[in-house]
């Protein structure tokens, strides 16, 4: 292997582990990450600290936990400083060439411009479900390898490519739109579904343009269609790297920012909700020279870029991150990862959770600091219970043991507070949670869909 490895990382957005064949699925969804998973280190603990999109990738790229970067929602509420540093900067600082096809810059009309900082070459677009979008990201993705591999010298590639689908609407093009069909498999009645919220629903669901509105089994075969569609376009990326002679030496990541929720929580075809369904999330790590494998350590989003660095060379920055590298798990299928992670949500409703190997804590949050209420997803007072999970008796988090298990809930949560308030101390400032409110609450949300969905239906 060359000096310096390059290093590719692909963000899939959405994409929930166990619709992937290499964790464990039923449907043939996934053939090209299911060998791209042959070569590499495969995590099955690793969860995000921060839900949906901005505040994830923005730990993913910082090392640093929401509650400390304080980017919080999605769209971000909260620009992030100049003083923290993302990986693409870094990288760039120790001599990468540095690249990316992303519109995290422009989400949300440019709250998210952080995202650029530290790319030499940065190829945005705005995401346009319902065609192939994805196959043109890849395009692009590979006309910037070909100029890194043509320029002259021998710095190595920090290419970052993000991919949309399987993110809603879900509208996958054929063949992959009816690929994964039963009629009639599905696990929920749409009636019942719509009738949680029938406004909300009707209006989501005729956002996908349907064939069939009615059967829950074909938008769960939309989600698993768009799975496939990007998976085929993972394999011609990686093909084409080969192609240029830079597969050997590098470092191929493919992760997700969140999963995806199909009744967990009563939440459907939608990321919120710390449940496993969306915290957890899709790492696998193919590093030249290191074995395959598979790690069941739980890590967390914020140990992303000190092992990227550590793997690199690459300094990391001078202040302390929340993340550590993941080198030592990496190397050692034994070693042990974190004792737990700490989880927020402030976009459709306010949320913290701490979760173990073993159990989960989610608490409510039902009030900013100035008093204003908070409402839940769909736009109704919350009640501010806290809700115990199992892990290892109970991992669809079906039930709720905070009332059987009082001493377990009193732990947890005395967990959550510590983990709350040394997360804060890096910044010394009011937790943001507190004080940004919902990046996209119920109304808006809903008055946003209706915009889109089309006429008539």
């Amino acid at each position: 292997m060359r000096r310096r490895p390059h290093i590719v990382v692909v963000g899939i957005d959405t994409l929930r582990p166990d619709h992937l064949g290499c964790y464990g699925y039923r449907r043939p969804t996934s053939p090209g990450l299911d060998a791209l998973a042959a070569q590499s280190v495969v995590f099955d603990a690793f969860c995000a600290a921060g839900i949906p999109t901005t505040p994830a990738f923005t730990t993913l790229l910082t090392g640093l936990h929401p509650l400390v970067h304080q980017v919080v929602t999605h769209p971000a509420r909260h620009r992030m400083g100049p003083r923290i540093a993302s990986l693409p900067q870094l990288a760039q600082d120790a001599g990468y060439h540095t690249a990316a096809c992303d519109n995290l810059v422009v989400q949300g009309s440019g709250r998210g411009s952080w995202f650029a900082r530290g790319f030499e070459q940065y190829s945005g677009f705005v995401y346009t479900p319902f065609g192939d979008q994805s196959a043109r990201i890849t395009d692009a993705a590979l006309s910037l390898a070909a100029d890194a591999s043509d320029a002259p010298g021998d710095d190595p590639l920090l290419l970052f490519v993000h991919y949309w689908d399987p993110h809603t609407p879900y509208g996958p093009r054929p063949p992959y739109d009816t690929l994964h069909y039963e009629p009639g498999s599905g696990p929920f009645d749409l009636a019942e579904v719509r009738a949680l919220s029938p406004g909300y629903y009707d209006a989501f669901l005729a956002d996908m343009r349907l064939r069939h509105p009615d059967d829950y089994a074909y938008v769960l075969a939309q989600y698993d269609g768009e799975i496939s569609q990007v998976d085929a376009q993972v394999t011609r990326l990686v093909e084409g790297l080969t192609s240029l002679g830079l597969w050997d030496d590098t470092v191929f990541v493919v992760l997700s920012d969140h999963g995806e929720c199909f009744g967990e929580g009563d939440f459907h075809f939608d990321h919120h909700g710390l449940y496993d369904a969306v915290t957890r999330t899709v790492l696998m790590m193919r590093v030249p020279g290191l074995p395959p494998g598979r790690r069941g350590a739980l890590v967390s989003h914020e140990d992303l870029l000190p092992t990227l660095c550590d793997l690199g060379g690459i300094p990391l920055p001078a202040y302390p991150l929340t993340g550590t590298s993941l080198r030592p798990v990496l190397t050692d299928p034994a070693a042990p990862g974190r004792e737990h992670v700490l989880s927020v949500e402030s976009t459709r409703q306010v949320s913290v959770s701490v979760r173990t190997p073993d159990h989960k804590l989610v608490q409510p949050v039902t009030a900013l600091a100035d008093g204003t209420p908070l409402p839940d997803f769909y736009g109704r007072p919350r009640r501010p219970d806290p809700l115990v999970f199992d892990l290892r008796a109970d991992p669809g988090e079906t039930r709720d043991l905070s009332g059987e298990t009082p001493e377990l809930t009193e732990c947890l949560q005395a967990l959550l507070e510590h983990e709350r308030s040394r997360l804060l101390a890096y910044h010394g400032g009011p937790d943001p949670l507190l004080t940004q409110g919902l990046g996209l609450p119920f109304e808006r949300f809903l008055a946003r869909v209706l915009a889109r969905a089309p006429a008539g239906r």
